[in-house]
């Protein structure tokens, strides 16, 4: 303890939890698939919220106005109230679903619902259901997905492996692929090259950085959502063991495993844990009106799955894989 203190004293300490650690060289374990999860035994989510893996799970029925996203407890902030509503018209399952309007606009726009977590966590499974309108386009570096993230207070700084972190998984185009572009990751971890955070794709590669995932990592074709079509999205973020690199985020679409990234480092010290989520639909510009829908949002500790209604699963049908 003597030594350790000097450590800290001398600021040696906060340096040595900086170094890159060696990749992790154990096989991380298989991720399950199809309707194997927590929702199997739930058909069209009838009680899932009280599964005790369950931190919280939303159909979006009880609302009749956007002041309820907070007046009821479920989150702690929405931004953009102008462009949030709920659509009886266009929804999953039930009668309603959340619509987020992005407008046409040259500025930047930030449309999400955010919840805090009851109780921090390690490992984190985020399920919704998605929709894109048919001709979804032309949104510039967007933030249109799944959020989830430990103690983040905004863009444009590295985190120091104490401090912050965030995912977010979302479709932004960028060069020749398919509109709304494919899924990956945004993330900010403390081995980013820059202070802005880092692009994932499913096949391994990185812009705006150059992070290795480690020698058991699979490339994957790169997919993009059928616009119009809903879609089951799932993420999972575990947050790496102190000194391990063991720390994994994982997408699957409609039950089918599409990324799964490993060999990360997102923090030094077990303090730092999830402790919010987010939906969103925004960006730093629109050249048309762009519309999403959200639906049957649920967040557990375990993994979900696909809706299920208890008749045996098709096989999904909306993949778009790369060329």
């Amino acid at each position: 303890m003597k030594f350790k203190n000097v450590l800290i004293a001398s600021g040696l300490f906060a340096l040595l939890t900086m170094l890159p650690l060696e990749a992790y060289s154990q096989a991380p374990p298989l991720l399950p698939e199809g309707n194997t999860g927590i929702s199997a035994s739930h058909p069209n989510d009838t009680g899932i919220e009280s599964h005790p893996n369950v931190l919280f799970a939303d159909d979006f029925e009880s609302y009749s106005s956007v002041s309820q996203i907070t007046g009821s407890g479920n989150y702690v902030n929405y931004y953009q109230g102008s462009n949030l509503t709920f659509d009886s018209s266009i929804y999953f399952n039930g009668s309603q679903s959340l619509r987020m309007r992005m407008p046409s606009t040259g500025s930047e726009v930030s449309n999400a619902i955010v919840r805090d977590l009851s109780s921090e966590q390690d490992l984190l499974f985020m399920r919704v259901y998605a929709r894109y309108q048919p001709d979804y386009r032309g949104v510039n570096s967007a933030h249109n997905g799944l959020r989830i993230t430990g103690n983040y207070s905004g863009p444009g700084r590295r985190p120091d492996g104490t401090d912050f972190f965030l995912v977010n998984i979302e479709n932004s185009k960028w060069d020749s692929e398919p509109e709304p572009g494919y899924t990956h990751a945004y993330v900010y971890h403390p081995e980013q090259d820059d202070i802005y955070g880092e692009h994932w794709y499913a096949d391994g590669r990185v812009t705006n950085g150059s992070q290795s995932f480690g020698p058991h990592f699979v490339a994957r074709p790169n997919v993009a959502p059928n616009r119009g079509d809903w879609i089951c999205y799932e993420v999972l973020v575990q947050l790496n063991a102190p000194g391990v690199r063991d720390g994994r985020v994982a997408v699957w679409q409609d039950g089918d495993l599409i990324a799964d990234w490993q060999n990360i480092r997102f923090r030094d010290v077990s303090s730092l844990k999830i402790d919010q989520i987010q939906l969103e639909n925004g960006g730093q510009g629109s050249s048309q009106q762009n519309d999403k829908w959200y639906d049957n949002l649920v967040i557990a500790t375990s993994y979900i799955g696909p809706m299920s209604s208890g008749a045996v699963p098709k096989a999904p049908t909306n993949l778009q894989a790369e060329p």
